[in-house]
């Protein structure tokens, strides 16, 4: 179903995508969130729900779309899809994107457990609109695990491709592709090593995890198109963004406080760009440091157990 609420919109700001599924209280607060966001009004909003298994999700679904309502007013347009079948995070995610991105030319990404903060659009905006005609710059990060409070005006570029609240462009996404095998075949041990953040991470057992069928995710397939095509990303160095998924939320991951990613927002961050196009070594050190910790690795552990659940 459609809910057009027309207002002008006299600059062409990226539309926000919000994938929700059966999670109502999340998706209320993450709506809520970005319905305060300073240019929400100027803003055309999409909102997916993938199709329910159960009446259990048709009666959360229900609470989703009344949420929707109680944000009639707060951006240009709202635009409501439900799927008629369960496709599973990963298809509905590649497909709306795919869908939204063709007829707008860019695109901003939100799944139903991200805060946003105030600033959360227009820094997404201003990255997009700076690093448009930037070919080597393939996405834009709205958080980093490592927030750093006293650096609230700072990016930095990396090959790293974080999804929690992302940007792109059209002609960057058409090359998306999700072919684990192919990927297998392709990499060697020495992009492997790469892709892994120099050895620290394990973000190449996804890809082979997908071969195997053991798991069935979509943003490590965006990770690795980046990484093929030499791409860049830009992250902000105090987070926009933060994650309130970690509470048990999902049937595979227990409700534990060391995995609640708690974190302050950037709220009154003001953009920066960078017009040196090549990944930040002195960034590059810190965030490998940080995926070497033993709590962010459990973290990235469960993110992947969740992404399975969602897909089954």
């Amino acid at each position: 179903m459609n809910n057009s609420l027309s207002t002008k919109v006299k600059k062409q700001y990226a539309p926000v995508l919000i994938i929700a599924f059966n999670r109502s209280i999340h998706f209320h607060k993450t709506l809520s969130a970005l319905s305060k966001n300073k240019l929400a009004k100027q803003t055309n909003l999409y909102v997916v729900v993938d199709g329910p298994r159960n009446k259990n999700d048709e009666a959360a679904q229900k609470l989703i779309f009344n949420s929707i309502k109680l944000v009639n007013d707060k951006f240009a347009n709202i635009t409501i899809k439900k799927n008629k079948s369960n496709k599973g995070l990963a298809a509905n995610i590649i497909d709306s994107v795919s869908n939204i991105i063709n007829e707008n030319g860019k695109i901003i990404v939100l799944e139903d457990d991200l805060l946003t903060s105030r600033g959360f659009i227009k820094f997404m905006n201003d990255a997009l609109e700076y690093y448009e005609k930037v070919k080597d710059v393939w996405h834009i990060s709205g958080n980093n695990i490592v927030s750093n409070e006293m650096k609230k005006n700072d990016i930095f570029l990396w090959r790293f491709m974080n999804c929690w609240g992302w940007a792109t462009w059209k002609d960057r996404w058409q090359y998306f592709e999700k072919d684990p095998k192919s990927l297998i075949k392709t990499f060697d041990k020495d992009m492997i090593y790469r892709f892994n953040l120099d050895g620290v991470g394990t973000f190449w057992d996804q890809i082979e995890k997908n071969a195997q069928n053991k798991l069935n995710t979509w943003a490590i397939f965006w990770y690795a198109t980046i990484f093929k095509k030499g791409g860049i990303c830009v992250s902000p160095y105090f987070s926009y963004i933060k994650n309130i998924g970690f509470d048990g939320s999902g049937t595979h991951f227990r409700k534990s406080k060391s995995g609640t990613y708690i974190q302050p927002l950037n709220e009154f961050g003001e953009f920066k760009g960078i017009d040196q196009i090549t990944e930040d070594f002195t960034a590059f050190k810190i965030m490998q440091k940080a995926y070497k910790k033993p709590f962010l690795r459990r973290i990235f552990i469960s993110l992947k157990r969740i992404l399975k659940f969602f897909n089954k």
